[in-house]
């Protein structure tokens, strides 16, 4: 199948342009002769960005599914501009087995709506001591974690840094020491950071840090990327929007005004690798019951827009490249630039629309956004996946 998108401008983390791209069979090419067979594609004048990848978010599927599940999770992700989304192991069983992992990738690539990559868990079953099960891991598998707990035995991320050195695996992190926390939330996160960092150093081992929050956490990740530690880092939407609130239930918390600045300053000086979501649905019991997290997929562009763009802070192409490009090279995967050879997943957006965002629009079986009854910018209008059309706004 041949394709022309026209009529738009392309943005990406590099480039501004408003030539036509050419795709065949789902890959960016270069310029053909159209025949009769050719499909055009207008655009319409607005914006045309490689769509989203998100390297931490939760489906709750299996175990939660009255919270989310594989294919409410993929029809929020597409609402929001993604096609890739990174799943965490915090399912019920736990990704701790072939057995759940390969259910759950194959589930997800019989929906084809988005793809899927599943994290696997660094302990067995979360039990903060058992290695074992990654003796025999799925060469597939391209992150371990233990996400929402963290391994809070020194010795035990020593040997799972070395395992996963073995297998050639990321370790995605989630940094608390959990007796700690229930004292001082900042210095859970940040001595937790500033171990792992350390051995990421000694072992030359790659590590991707989770919804980094605190400006002494992600001043120890820029100590130690300037030292040629083998890190990356992430932040999330609602720790660049809110600061300041404690009646926002959310792990890790809301920080200060001046822990948010930070971020946005480590952005601007390339520390912050890029953003994720963590997209955690729950059920309005579960919130009234103080279960953390909310929802995010469907909301991070147009918040990331007026945190960093609309601010003054950062480029539009800089955004896309913390949305798209970076986590694309971080996971591996053909997407995250409009250049020859890449895959044609493409987000087309409005940068000019502007709503009020209410319950009635969420795509996500849940419902708990803070950002329900806030002024929005910018709609995202279809999202293509190597160029199949699998999203598109009804005005």
């Amino acid at each position: 199948m041949k394709q022309i998108f026209t009529n738009m401008y392309f943005i990406d983390g590099k480039n501004i342009s408003n030539r036509d791209i050419f795709v065949s069979d789902g890959i960016i090419c270069d310029e053909f002769e159209k025949d009769k067979d050719t499909k055009i594609i207008d655009c319409n004048g607005y914006v045309l960005v490689p769509s989203f990848v998100d390297l931490h978010a939760h489906f709750r599927d299996p175990g939660f599914t009255q919270k989310e599940d594989l294919k409410t999770g993929s029809l929020s992700a597409l609402k929001g501009g993604y096609t890739t989304v990174n799943l965490m192991g915090n399912t019920k069983p736990t990704v701790s087995n072939p057995k759940v992992y390969e259910d759950i990738k194959k589930r997800a690539k019989d929906l084809d709506l988005i793809d899927i990559e599943q994290v696997y868990t660094i302990t067995k079953d979360f039990d903060g001591k058992t290695l074992s099960h990654l003796d025999d891991i799925d060469s597939s598998v391209k992150f371990i974690s233990d996400d929402g707990k963290g391994v809070n035995n020194d010795y035990i991320m020593y040997l799972a840094f070395k395992k996963a050195k073995e297998k050639n695996l990321n370790l995605t992190l989630h940094e608390e020491v959990m007796g700690l926390s229930k004292e001082d939330y900042d210095l859970a996160e940040n001595i937790m950071t500033i171990r792992d960092c350390y051995l990421s150093y000694k072992l030359n081992q790659k590590v991707h840090f989770s919804h980094v929050s605190t400006k002494d956490a992600i001043r120890a990740i820029e100590f130690f990327k300037n030292l040629g530690a083998n890190i990356t880092c992430e932040v999330t939407p609602h720790h660049l929007y809110f600061s300041d609130r404690n009646d926002l239930r959310v792990n890790p918390p809301i920080r200060r005004e001046e822990d948010r600045i930070e971020l946005i300053e480590m952005i601007k000086r390339g520390i912050v690798d890029c953003i994720s979501t963590d997209h955690a649905p729950h059920t309005k019991k579960d919130k009234l019951n103080g279960a953390p997290g909310y929802i995010g997929l469907e909301t991070a562009f147009s918040i990331c827009y007026e945190s960093l763009v609309l601010s003054g802070n950062i480029s539009l192409n800089h955004l896309i490249e913390l949305m798209s490009t970076n986590p694309s090279k971080i996971l591996k995967i053909n997407k995250g630039r409009i250049k020859k050879g890449y895959e044609a997943d493409f987000t087309l957006i409005d940068l000019n629309d502007s709503f009020t965002y209410t319950e009635d629009m969420i795509a996500s079986k849940s419902k708990n956004s803070p950002y329900i009854g806030k002024k929005l910018h910018g709609r995202i209008l279809r999202v293509y996946k190597k160029g199949i059309l699998k999203y598109e706004y009804n005005r």
